[in-house]
Parts: structure tokens; C-alpha cells; sequence
């Protein structure tokens, strides 16, 4: 990535989740084995706790340096990592009906994912500290609402006409209809430590849409909110993850995110086993149970009074349960 301390690890397209579980391990265990010689680990969450985005190296590739110019120390900051899951849908309206309605979970997957508490050394007192970052971009946040694919597409033209971005990739929304693939990618949560955890995020995100995608098929629609709405369920879980109260906007009330888990669970319940993801969907209870990574952290924080050990934690949870790979 533009720092040298990145790395951008993807896997291929696949059909399920048994897939997507194969790539991450053989990824994961791949990276692990050949870092080890240079005495390096990996780890995965959404900021790295003590490491300072001004000691990094930058890589030296043409595209870096534009967006530096672009950007400026908005861009250099970027010490900060998240999980981005796609999800194929072939029919381009479709994909902009399904964008609509996912942004109400946006929230949801956020607190989820939380894993980034601190930052430069410091308990910043969020659970996701990450989106405090990432939202200095241009282009960032909850999507607006779009009535067809053409007037998504137009607003692309319109920001590429008025040399605003190049191409579509350069928005950056927490969900977008994706540039060059048919998918719609997901970006809002924060890079997941455990492999469960990641297979848990990614098997969600497959099962919302599904199910979006099945009430269509049946001429029924989900709730859609303004993003100013949605937004202030986003800072409720950037700043409280699985501890946070999130509004339910139809009943004007709040509701604990843990009981919107479970209500959540339910709510893609009649999908998962088609999916083949019941038991990746299930972790979600772990979570529940257990909370974040962010909370792990924060945990061995508190129990140890130092940093590094919050890192050899998540050193260890991310190659945990990861067989390693031999070339």
C-alpha cells in the first residue's frame, strides 16, 4: 500500500463462504511465513495502537504521489486499515435498490468490526477510532439515496467532467456500486483481527443483501432513512461498538446494539443455509458475548498497562487457527 508497513491482502472472487474462508487462512498463514525470516508479524485491525503515520516509508509509485499531491496530510495520516467486502449482483438497478437499503445496517456491521481504540498511543475513548481518520476524505461517509443506476452513473460523470476524481473509484462512501466490477462493495467496518471474525462480517454482508434481494423478489421493500439518520447511528457505534444504543428510527426509541444483533441474526435467518454461511453468521453470538476486538484490546490495555502487549495480542489473533502455508 502507500506506506510500506501496509498491506493489502485480496482474495479472489468466490462463490461462498467455505471459499472466502480457504483464501483469508491460505493468505493470512502465507504472509505470516514469509515475514517471519525479517522478523516481522502481521496483524489486523483498523489502527496499529503506538505506531506514528510520520516514522512510515512511503512507497514509491506514481499513484501515491498524485493522491499526495491531491490530498496533502489528509492522505499522509492514513496510517489505518479496513476489511472492504464485495458482494456480485449482475443487474445494475439491482445493485443501486440493494445500496439503498443496506445503508441502514452500515451502523450495524461498524460496531460489529470495532477494532481501532488507539491511536498514536493514546485511548482515543472510541471503539473505532478509524472513522475518525478515514472521514477527513472527500467522498466519505453514508451514501445518498439514488433512484436508478443512470443517475448514480451521472453523478459519476458529472464529478469526473468537473475533474473532481478521474473514475469512480476515487468515491469513497462506506457502500458503493463499484467502478469496474458488478458488485457493491462494502467499506464501512474496520479490519477484523480474528479469522472468525472476518468470515462473521463478510457471511453478514452476503446475507443482508440476499435477503434485500428476496423481499424485492417479492415486491417488498426495506426501510430507508436520510444519511444525516444513518449517520448518527454510525458515530453511536464508532464510539460505543457492541456497547452502543443505536436509534430504531420507526419507533423513535434506542435499542442496544446487542439486541440488534440478535434481531439481526433473525432477520437473515431463512437465507444463511442456501448461503452455506449459518455457522459464520452464528459468531455473531460470540461477538455478542465476548465483544470486539476493539474490547479485547482495550481489555489487555487495561490488564497489563502496555501497548505492546496489545499488539502481540493481535499479532497472535490473526494468525490464530490459520494453518501456515509452505511454497
Amino acid at each position: 500500500e502507500m506506506m510500506q508497513s501496509v498491506i493489502e491482502a485480496g482474495t479472489k472472487i468466490c462463490a461462498d463462504i467455505s471459499e472466502a474462508r480457504n483464501e483469508i487462512a491460505t493468505l493470512r498463514g502465507t504472509l505470516a511465513m514469509l515475514l517471519r525470516p525479517a522478523g516481522l508479524r502481521i496483524a489486523s485491525a483498523g489502527t496499529h495502537p503506538f505506531s506514528h503515520w510520520q516514522d512510515q516509508q512511503v512507497t514509491e509509485a506514481e499513484r501515491y504521489k498524485v493522491l499526495e499531491d491531491e490530498l496533502q496530510d489528509v492522505i499522509r495520516e492514513l496510517l489505518i486499515f479496513g476489511l472492504h467486502v464485495h458482494v456480485g449482483i449482475a443487474d445494475r438497478e439491482r445493485r443501486v435498490e440493494v445500496m439503498n437499503e443496506a445503508r441502514y445496517f452500515l451502523p450495524h456491521l461498524l460496531a460489529i468490526s470495532t477494532s481501532s481504540p488507539f491511536w498514536l498511543a493514546r485511548n482515543t475513548g472510541l471503539k473505532s477510532y478509524r472513522q475518525v481518520i478515514w472521514g477527513r476524505f472527500p467522498r466519505t461517509g453514508i451514501p445518498p439515496e439514488f433512484a436508478s443506476y443512470d443517475e448514480f452513473e451521472n453523478f459519476v460523470e458529472l464529478l469526473v467532467k468537473t475533474a473532481s476524481i478521474d473514475n469512480g473509484r476515487k468515491i469513497w462512501w462506506d457502500l458503493r456500486p463499484h467502478a469496474f466490477y458488478p458488485t457493491i462493495e462494502f467499506r464501512v467496518c474496520d479490519a477484523a483481527t480474528r479469522l472468525e471474525e472476518t468470515l462473521c462480517i463478510a457471511a453478514l454482508i452476503q446475507a443482508i443483501c440476499a435477503k434485500l434481494l428476496v423481499l424485492r423478489e417479492k415486491n417488498l421493500g426495506f426501510r430507508r432513512y436520510a444519511p444525516s439518520l444513518i449517520q448518527e447511528n454510525k458515530w453511536r457505534a464508532m464510539r460505543g461498538g457492541m456497547d452502543a444504543k443505536l436509534i430504531d428510527f420507526g419507533k423513535q426509541t434506542e435499542v442496544p446494539m446487542k439486541e440488534l444483533a440478535v434481531e439481526l441474526l433473525e432477520f437473515v435467518d431463512d437465507v444463511v443455509d442456501a448461503l452455506g454461511s449459518r455457522r459464520e453468521v452464528s459468531y455473531l453470538e460470540t461477538i455478542v458475548r465476548d465483544g470486539t476486538s476493539a474490547d479485547r484490546q482495550l481489555r489487555i490495555w487495561k490488564e497489563t498497562g502496555h501497548l505492546h502487549a496489545v499488539v502481540d495480542q493481535v499479532a497472535a489473533e490473526t494468525v490464530a487457527g490459520v494453518a501456515e502455508v509452505v511454497a
